[in-house]
């Protein structure tokens, strides 16, 4: 009597050929890659059978680096089976699980079918050889035939070419800083770090000179303050830090010096503390650390730094610059109307003030009290400048210089009290004036 052997094979071939699923060099630039695997199934055993696969090993380096999950994936060819289920039609990513990628018919007929498996390189990628293994199982259902299981070998030389981008919130090589009387603008320059260094660098900046105007006149680096934030790996500078004419190190990568991004925040100062002007430097960006001892430079980004004119008076209170004493009464003690000054300046020059008395201090019945019981004083209030009327002196109709700022044209502050003693022969009442208090460069 004769007795034949069954048969019940698989077989696994990429469409390349060979018995290992090769990606070549490739590298995150690619997008995606893909490659093929036809699966093939010989059986006579009149059984139902199925196929399952497993990942045996993800994508990895010798060094520990591995393809994240999601980005090795696989779905079936849609009519390349003949007969049975193909169950990976919609694409999913590979896991660590047992999936059932194809079930056979109730005769458990001989099939074929093509699988694609897509490879998607992140961007922080490393360079590197990368292998993993795949197992795929044919399975009997309701039989005792043994099972069959054949291991898909998977390897991807990924050539990552490492690089530093450095860019403005406009995407151009250049910086706009706008100050402000009360608080300043802020810009953005974005730190892109592609491909990873494999190990440690910093990258450092520094300014060419101090921001210079059109006519010369410079202004502190200390005017520019700068944070960091990071979306990436390494250290970042986190705290506001003022900018410094020598090499300031703004960042510290991994030990591995992996890839990434971050942010430098750059602020000015108040306008009001520096000379109005238009200001320009050059930052210089430089890397340092991958063997090689000197540092390298990156790229440069150009500062412009606008200072607008400010020559502001404030006067406190706000009283349209009315003065007044009411219900004043003859030999009572003098009534005093205080009057606060501050003056912001960046002009760089010289200037006074000076008020202007419209009218003498009277009553609505037109009653004008005398110069000698109506008097000013000036108080000092951290002032810089020169004030004119540092003891009391009869307030006199016209125009008077009350302040000279100092040479530089500070901004500066200090008060101003009038005082109205009633003499005992006149009436009592509420007296009044209006003073016009102007500004002036010298």
């Amino acid at each position: 009597m004769l007795s034949f052997a069954s048969t019940f094979s698989l077989s696994v071939v990429p469409y390349e050929g060979g018995y290992d699923l090769r990606y070549g060099k490739i590298s995150p630039s690619l997008g995606r890659v893909n490659r093929e695997v036809t699966v093939t199934v010989s059986s006579d055993i009149a059984k139902q059978y199925r196929i399952v696969q497993s990942l045996l090993e993800p994508l990895h380096t010798e060094d520990g680096y591995q393809i994240p999950q999601n980005d090795f994936r696989v779905y079936g060819i849609r009519g390349t089976n003949r007969a049975g289920t193909l169950h990976v039609e919609q694409e999913y990513a590979i896991g660590m699980g047992r999936p059932v990628v194809y079930t056979s018919s109730q005769n458990g007929d001989s099939d074929t079918f093509t699988l694609v498996y897509g490879l998607i390189l992140p961007a922080d990628a490393s360079t590197g050889s990368y292998r993993g293994r795949i197992a795929f199982t044919l399975e009997p259902i309701d039989s005792s035939e043994s099972p069959v299981t054949v291991i898909l070998n998977i390897f991807a030389e990924v050539e990552v070419v490492s690089s530093i981008e450095i860019t403005t919130q406009a995407g151009s090589k250049r910086v706009a800083l706008q100050a402000g009387a009360k608080e300043g603008s802020s810009a953005d320059v974005t730190i892109t770090i592609r491909g990873g260094f494999g190990k440690q660098f910093s990258i450092l900046q520094m300014p060419e000179g101090l921001p210079i105007g059109v006519d010369g006149s410079e202004i502190p680096y200390e005017a520019v303050n700068f944070m960091g934030s990071s979306t990436g790996k390494g250290m970042v500078v986190n705290e506001l830090t003022p900018l410094s004419g020598k090499q300031q190190t703004v960042f510290t990568s991994s030990s591995q010096g992996d890839a990434g991004s971050f942010v430098l925040n750059y602020t000015i100062d108040n306008a009001q503390h520096l000379n109005a002007g238009r200001y320009n430097f050059k930052m210089k960006y430089l890397l340092e650390g991958i063997d090689f001892s000197q540092f390298r430079l990156i790229d440069s980004i150009d500062f412009e730094i606008d200072v607008p004119r400010i020559f502001d008076l404030i006067i406190k209170p706000e009283s349209g610059g009315l003065i007044q004493f009411r219900n004043v009464k003859p030999l009572e003690p003098p009534q005093k109307s205080q009057v606060e000054i501050e003056i912001y300046s960046n002009v760089g020059k010289k200037y006074q003030m000076t008020q202007k008395v419209i009218s003498e201090l009277t009553d609505k019945e037109g009653h004008v009290i005398p110069d000698k019981f109506f008097t000013i004083q000036m108080e000092d209030a951290r002032t810089k400048g020169e004030l004119k009327i540092p003891e009391k002196i009869p307030v006199k109709k016209g125009d008077a210089v009350l302040f000279v700022s100092d040479n530089k044209g500070s901004s500066d502050a200090f008060k101003l009290i009038y005082e109205l003693q009633l003499p005992l022969d006149y009436r009592s009442g509420d007296y009044s004036t209006r003073i016009v208090y102007s500004l002036s460069e010298i």
